[in-house]
């Protein structure tokens, strides 16, 4: 029996230290990360209906700058908190309804024209344009109206259509200021989705222990990695340099798809940074952070080669490259968090869900 009790004892201090108490780095996560970031993205998306406002109202060098400056901001507070695929983005479709992507067969540019052809005016306010496909709600419709193949700000155009596209992009702008509202407030409520994730246990749903919880924020972190390489960099990268197909890359068409990349890893990073998880990392593990900093530098090393706007520069000095290393470097980030990482913490989950492995 002393045997087996030393036998026991020994297995437990192999373990982390606080393998089943994940509480702290999720609070951590929370209030440092996922509360900031969604509210943040509420004030700059709040923005956008005025700008539109104004540059239907008049179509000067100001107006489109402010206009187009207002959707850059709002897709960029968007690339920071895409990942967040769990909880309140995915309540009521609202990831869908403020990006419709990936988008591979048109389905937005085909039903938008359905939608000029019958002059259909339900998408003319925000309380009817809900009630319409999630393809036709979002940052992805508005860039297509808003914004032609060559980058040029087209909303507030002279022409028969101008009326109309000033609406459906007021209604859009309106649309996505609300979603990015009650994004935030969810994740502000402390009885909201918060404290599903900080009250796991055996009363608790979704989550029977706080490294289940814990789980489900680094199957968002993982997931983020793998659509960032898979959806919006393999697309546009094709099978090769010269079968390319930059228009792919997501939101291309603005000239804002290299800031959107970014956004992305470095919100992929600041998120995993913000759980503060040094304390919990077993000591011949703790170079992992060093590491997964480093590659998320790399990957902004990459991304800063390349130079807007990337449909018309992609190929040329380099860049086809710089974009496959950076495949490559998203790869070695998803390995380290869904592998070296989350083993070193003993954590399980589908960290690798969408790529097939």
């Amino acid at each position: 029996m002393r045997l087996l009790i030393l036998a026991t004892l020994a297995i437990c201090a192999a373990l982390p230290a606080y393998a089943d108490d994940f509480k702290s780095p999720l609070d951590r996560f929370i209030s440092a990360y996922a509360r900031p970031e969604t509210a943040e993205f509420s004030q700059t998306a709040n923005v956008l209906p005025g700008a539109v406002e104004a540059i239907c109202q008049d179509t000067g060098k100001e107006t489109k700058a402010a206009f187009a400056s207002s959707f850059a901001d709002t897709v960029g507070g968007l690339s920071r908190i895409h990942f967040l695929r769990f909880g309140p983005l995915l309540e009521n479709d609202r990831l869908s309804r403020l990006s419709f992507l990936p988008d591979p067969r048109g389905i937005t540019q085909r039903q938008i024209r359905k939608i000029y052809a019958a002059r259909d005016e339900s998408v003319l306010s925000v309380a009817s344009l809900r009630s319409k496909s999630v393809a036709l709600q979002g940052l992805t419709a508005l860039q297509l109206i808003a914004f032609d193949r060559l980058g040029a700000v087209v909303l507030g155009k002279a022409g028969d259509n101008r009326e109309f596209t000033c609406g459906y992009a007021l209604a859009i702008a309106q649309n996505v200021a609300e979603i990015s509202k009650s994004l935030a407030e969810d994740w502000a409520d402390p009885k909201g989705f918060s404290s599903v994730l900080l009250s796991a246990g055996p009363e608790n749903a979704s989550y029977k222990s706080s490294k289940e919880a814990l789980e489900t924020v680094f199957n968002g972190l993982v997931t983020g990695v793998i659509i960032t390489k898979d959806q919006d960099l393999l697309p546009a990268l094709g099978s090769s340099e010269a079968k390319a197909r930059p228009r792919r890359f997501p939101y291309s068409r603005s000239e804002n798809a290299v800031p959107y990349l970014s956004g992305e890893i470095a919100g992929i990073r600041d998120a995993f940074f913000s759980l503060g998880l040094k304390s919990l990392t077993p000591e011949e593990h703790v170079w992992l952070l060093d590491t997964l900093n480093f590659e998320f530098g790399n990957a902004q090393t990459y991304l800063k080669k390349l130079e807007p706007p990337l449909r018309q520069t992609f190929g040329e000095g380099g860049s086809y490259g710089s974009v496959k290393a950076l495949t490559i470097t998203l790869d070695s980030i998803r390995e380290l968090l869904s592998q070296e990482f989350a083993g070193a913490l003993g954590l399980s989950g589908g960290f690798n869900a969408l790529d097939g492995d």
